[in-house]
């Protein structure tokens, strides 16, 4: 024991008597802190990295799955139920058209072009010659009638103030002759 005492008296003695070697020290200590310090760092900064790498690529796998399963899984569904149904039994079509504003739609409606295939298509132009010359003929036809009639009329007071009998009878059997035809 006594050999273990004496070793520890002169690496005392050799500490004290030597001031240097503790700042050579000091300087060991702090570099190795310092080392020490920066493998920490550097330590969390690959965990905090990998961590951030993980969760990405998470987010990443997820958003693949998502954008593959959800179309097909979303067919599926659709597929077997009536959407038709859905809707006439639970949408107020009425209340969607009375809250629309038509006018962008019918800004969007070609009238010059449907109105010139309607006219196009029912030949207006030969309609209205035909119904107006039939009006015209219709209003011919009355005018003559109603001139014979007058002209009758007339005939007939002249006749009168003149005492004829005969030309009246037979007038007006030529004038109703005329108006058959």
């Amino acid at each position: 024991m006594s050999d273990e005492l004496d070793e520890r008296e002169s690496w005392v003695e050799t500490s004290l008597d030597a001031p240097t070697e503790a700042s050579a020290l000091g300087t060991v200590v702090s570099t190795a802190a310092s080392v020490g310090s920066g493998a920490l760092g550097l330590a969390r900064f690959a965990t905090e990295t990998s961590i951030y790498l993980v969760a990405e690529s998470t987010k990443a796998i997820t958003k693949s799955v998502l954008d593959t399963v959800v179309p097909v899984a979303v067919n599926a569904i659709v597929s077997r139920i009536d959407i038709n149904e859905i809707v006439k039994e639970h949408v107020d079509v009425n209340e969607i058209v009375a809250q629309a504003d038509i006018t962008p739609i019918l800004d969007r409606i070609p009238m010059t072009e449907i109105a010139d295939y309607v006219i196009e298509e029912i030949d207006l132009p030969s309609l209205v010659r035909e119904s107006t010359g039939g009006v015209a003929d219709g209003l011919l036809g009355t005018l003559r009638f109603q001139a014979i009639q007058t002209d009758n009329f007339v005939s007939h007071i002249v006749d009168r103030i003149l005492f004829r009998k005969e030309r009246q009878t037979k007038s007006r059997e030529v004038s109703v002759q005329h108006a058959d035809i």
